[in-house]
């Protein structure tokens, strides 16, 4: 029994010895790096990100202002207040596509920014609810 577990065994890594990721690597060219550097990003880039994204939590606060609590669950109340401001993302999406960001990096710090907000404004309209919860009760 052991001899044929050593023999398969054997002929399973003679079997891998062939294969192309068993082989040594070969030096190839060495081609150009075609990809973002984060220290390359522009000034003027960076000014129209924090820009944008000002502009996004500011109309978040705006939004919050003229809220009044309907009595609806809070996490939906978030998704709407969140969607009549995802345009104000735009700028930074178009100033990242511009200057060569990699989409997935752009991707992440617009869903970093979306979920900050989402944190912000979840908070307040849970805080919003157990007011009138409070209210509420204190009125019965």
């Amino acid at each position: 029994m052991i001899r044929y577990m050593l023999f398969t065994l054997m002929a399973q890594l003679a079997a891998c010895a062939g294969t192309p990721e068993s082989q040594p690597p070969t030096q190839a060219k060495a081609e150009p790096a075609k990809q973002w550097n984060p220290s390359t990003l522009q000034e003027e880039t960076k000014q129209t990100a924090m820009a944008a994204s000002r502009d996004y939590f500011g109309c978040i606060q705006d939004e919050l202002m003229h809220y009044r609590y309907r009595g609806g669950d809070s996490r939906y109340e978030t998704q709407a207040l969140l969607r009549r401001c995802e345009k104000r993302l735009q700028p930074i999406r178009t100033a990242f596509d511009a200057e060569g960001v990699d989409p997935r990096i752009t991707r992440r710090y617009l869903k970093r920014k979306r979920t900050q907000a989402a944190r912000f404004v979840l908070r307040n309209l849970m805080a919003v609810e157990a007011q009138a919860r409070a209210a509420r009760q204190a009125g019965e």
